[in-house]
């Protein structure tokens, strides 16, 4: 029989504040943030590649762009400077 004046049990009565959890804890925190740091190194590398691999293709298409243009521009403008050298304003020399 219980007696009315036995203490009523108190969780934390029977919970020791330093258990083994606390060294898991840590453990699993120094793993997180190992992983963190491994997670934002090979991302920022990623990005890096991806961005100059972008720009080397960009500089190609602007590249063969310019090269297009100047090809279908180029006798049109030597057309036009060789018109204006022999038959364009006459310029006093």
């Amino acid at each position: 029989m219980i007696n009315a004046t036995d203490p009523i049990p108190v969780l934390t009565d029977f919970v020791d504040d330093e258990t083994v959890e606390a060294p898991a804890t840590d453990e699993t925190e120094r793993l997180l943030v190992e992983l963190e740091a491994q997670l934002t190194t090979t991302i920022n590398e990623h990005t890096d590649e991806l961005v100059h691999n972008a720009c080397r293709d960009l500089e190609a298409l602007l590249l063969e762009h310019v090269s297009d243009r100047l090809r279908a521009d180029l006798p049109a403008l030597v057309a036009t400077v060789i018109d204006e050298h022999f038959r364009g304003s006459r310029r006093p020399n």
